[in-house]
């Protein structure tokens, strides 16, 4: 037999490698090997998808798919090629801190809010949290049982950090340049940086439940109940801060009715829930005599406030397809797309819904959600009018630069000046929105609902 087919079974094995080492996306622990269990003979079989699928079934189904057109080495090789790959997959671990998963393998049904409002910023906060509560922050898992709605979690949350999301500000930042007639060089050079990520955050969500729901690999039960799960003789090092495993211990995934989200109670609630809180942990009869006054008069002050809820447009990730589509095709109007566009939207969505924007209620009634979506709202109003404000008074920037610079004229100054949008934005874009997702996917338990005044000492 030549040698070919053997080079072509070592290409094979380093290209499930490679693969491997792309997904695992973390940390990689000691190269400890950790035969998987062998489920029961006879075991009946199911089709599950991505939730419940591992990496190491999905090869199989791969391997096994491709081998009828594998050379005749390789399909004589084929059962020394998986176990081979199994051990390394098995023996490469990864910290469950460096990796994100999908709501519905942290337990959350199909009506939980935490499979809609989420980013991938958010589900990974939300997955660490439940991480930390369950106990599991300083565990590892195997390639071989991370499961395929893991890594594609993981990957998804990597790439937008490291590409998608300095895409969308090196996009809103670029300068003018030149003139093109009603358009400019820099908004043409944007305009794909632009479209590339908003079809990506269109397409990659379609994607993950079309996998969510496909028939991805035949499992037994056992092996369903394992998949996901971490190494039970493996952990590293346990440095979650004392705060931050505190917050941890009062939430959950939320659910409707047996656990709603902490962004659809009312600020009151929230009130409440602080008032006990610093009551509980204080030791100073004083302190506890000042809170009491603070939280009367923060609660008459929210009681006697009343607000034009209806009057704060619907948030974005409450738009329908149609209206999705709308919103982005104004935000790509120059100098007025964007926030105001989509108030604009919001505003006609209400209005379909027959809200009376002559309606006012107490600030203690207004939601957590409506309090952030107003926040949203006037955020990004504030920034596009001083980002217009700033552009049409450049003269100084552009004096100082002209100082530096006298070859080049004022005019081609400004076109080179970058748009600050983008930058002044980010906390909206990237803060305010992945804390409203975190809230709307999570909810409160544990004993900090006590009534008020119990003191809890």
């Amino acid at each position: 037999m030549p040698p070919a087919p053997r080079s072509a079974v070592a290409r094979l094995r380093l290209l499930v490698v490679a693969t491997t080492m792309t997904l695992m996306c973390g940390v990689i622990g000691p190269a400890v090997a950790h035969a998987a269990p062998t489920p029961p003979r006879g075991e009946p079989r199911q089709c599950v998808g991505s939730t419940f699928a591992t990496l190491g079934e999905v090869y199989d189904a791969v391997f096994d798919s491709l081998l009828p057109q594998l050379p005749a080495q390789v399909r004589r090789d084929a059962p020394a090629i998986k176990a081979q790959t199994h051990r390394t997959m098995n023996r490469l671990h990864v910290s469950l801190l460096a990796v994100s998963n999908d709501p519905r393998g942290m337990g959350a049904s199909e009506d939980s809010p935490s499979l809609k409002y989420r980013d991938p910023v958010s589900n990974y906060i939300v997955t660490q949290l439940v991480n930390i509560r369950n106990g599991l922050s300083h565990n590892a898992i195997s390639i071989e049982n991370m499961t395929l709605a893991q890594a594609i979690e993981t990957v998804w949350l990597y790439l937008s950090v490291t590409v998608f999301i300095p895409m969308k500000l090196i996009s809103g930042t670029i300068p003018a340049i030149a003139s093109l007639g009603p358009v400019s060089l820099g908004q043409l050079i944007a305009l794909p940086l632009t479209l590339t990520t908003s079809i990506a955050d269109l397409v990659y969500p379609y994607l993950r439940e079309q996998l969510v729901g496909a028939c991805v690999a035949s499992v037994t039960r056992s092996e369903k109940a394992r998949a996901g799960r971490p190494i039970k003789d493996l952990r590293f090092p346990d440095r979650v801060p004392d705060m931050l495993r505190q917050i941890a211990d009062e939430v959950a995934i939320a659910e409707p009715g047996a656990c709603p989200a902490i962004a659809s109670v009312p600020l009151s609630r929230v009130v409440d829930r602080t008032v006990n809180y610093l009551e509980h942990i204080s030791t100073d009869a004083a302190a506890d005599r000042r809170i009491a006054a603070r939280a009367a008069q923060l609660r008459r002050i929210m009681a006697t406030t009343r607000v034009p809820s209806n009057l704060i447009p619907e948030d974005p990730q409450d738009f329908s397809f149609v209206e999705q589509l709308f919103a982005f095709g104004l935000g790509l109007v120059p100098t007025v797309g964007g926030t105001a566009t989509d108030a604009i939207v919001g505003l006609i969505h209400n209005n379909s819904e027959r809200l009376d924007f002559r309606r006012t209620i107490p600030l203690a009634d207004l939601t957590v959600t409506k309090s952030l979506t107003a926040g949203y709202y006037s955020y990004g109003l504030a920034t596009q009018l001083a980002t217009l404000g700033l552009r049409q008074n450049r003269a100084l920037t552009v004096s100082a630069l002209q100082m530096l610079v006298p070859s080049v004229s004022r005019e081609q100054l400004v076109q080179l000046i970058p748009n600050p949008g983008a930058v002044l934005d980010a906390p909206r874009t990237y803060g305010l929105v992945t804390f409203h997702n975190v809230l709307r996917s999570i909810c409160l338990t544990g004993g900090a609902d006590r009534p008020a005044g119990t003191g809890g000492r």
